[in-house]
């Protein structure tokens, strides 16, 4: 019987029996086609059929894949690969067989199917390349091949012969790499099974009241103050600063008063030179209070980043008019 003929009888006794060309695909996991979706894919085979029969090549070829994509079928496969090869694509046709033969290793057609099969790789071979399906578990992988993007898995396509080098990718898997050798002569199929990532230990939160000592280890900090102290002895510097000008003017309101010839403007001269006293020594004491402060303040800030938290030392400071006061707590 001619591999024609019998393509024929296949595809017509797949159109009488309906549902039992349904079967699932060797391997496929019981009870993992619905009956809606069974149901739905029975539908859009006969409408396939009926496409098929009326010479509408293109739209039986949709409409199997529908069918298949909702109750995945060897039968199907094959009526795939016999509509393809109606509108003469040889790589869509060495596919869909290929698929039916890896769903049905014991199909009764076998040897027509084989024959057809290496037929069609000759002719890919005399073009120069040669079909591959890559497929990883779980699919819905993307399938790098030598730096290129080229689908997601269940892929086929074809490449050149020769040394390829192709990677998996998928979310949650480690991604995985294989080198392929692809022949002229023969398709090739490579599995992976992927590695899932393992999921990263989350630190238990310590309890309240936990009493454990802390770590001997010392804790490097950042500065404790931040810019304070140099602000405080700039502020510092200013006061001082002002305390001299004003010491100075305190000594040209004394040189003025002693030539004064009336006892009044003697008298205003005198009181100029004692408020600009009081003046200069206030700012001299806040001046000193606040240079003091800031270069503590830098010290500690220094000391701090290298003594663990709970020994940094803190420093607190009030400045009233005649009195400045400074609180240090900690390990110096």
């Amino acid at each position: 019987m001619s591999f024609l003929k019998t393509c024929r009888r296949a595809a017509l006794l797949a159109a009488l029996l309906g549902v039992s060309s349904f079967a699932h695909a060797e391997g496929a996991p019981r009870g993992a086609v619905s009956d809606s979706n069974r149901a739905a894919g029975k539908a859009r085979y006969e409408r396939g059929v009926e496409a098929y029969s009326a010479g509408r090549f293109k739209d039986a070829i949709d409409l199997f894949l529908q069918a298949d994509a909702l109750a995945p079928s060897a039968a199907l496969s094959f009526n795939i690969a016999r509509a393809y090869e109606k509108i003469g694509d040889d790589a869509a046709v060495l596919q869909w067989y290929r698929d039916f033969r890896r769903r049905d290793p014991m199909a009764k057609n076998a040897a027509e199917v084989d024959a057809r099969i290496r037929a069609l790789e000759a002719v890919l071979a005399e073009k120069g390349v040669q079909q591959v399906t890559i497929d990883s578990n779980p699919t819905g992988a993307t399938v790098i091949v030598d730096d290129k993007p080229v689908g997601v898995t269940p892929f086929t396509g074809q490449l050149a012969p020769g040394r390829h080098r192709v990677v998996l990718t998928l979310k949650g898997y480690v991604d995985a790499e294989r080198e392929l050798s692809l022949t002229a002569e023969r398709a090739q199929e490579l599995e992976v099974a992927l590695e899932a990532k393992p999921e990263a230990p989350v630190a238990a939160a310590a309890p309240l009241g936990n009493s454990a000592e802390p770590s001997s280890a010392p804790k490097r900090g950042g500065a404790r103050f931040g810019p304070w102290p140099w602000v405080t002895l700039g502020a510092g510097g200013v006061a001082l600063g002002a305390s001299l000008g004003f010491e100075l003017a305190r000594r040209s309101a004394e040189d003025a008063a002693k030539d004064e010839p009336t006892q009044v403007a003697y008298k205003d001269k005198v009181d100029t030179e004692q408020s600009r006293q009081t003046t200069a020594r206030v700012l001299l004491v806040a001046g000193s209070a606040l240079v003091v402060t800031g270069g503590v303040l830098l010290a500690l800030d220094l000391t701090s980043r290298r003594a663990p938290a709970a020994q940094r030392a803190q420093i607190g400071a009030l400045c009233l008019p005649g009195a400045c006061a400074i609180n240090l707590r900690g390990a110096f």
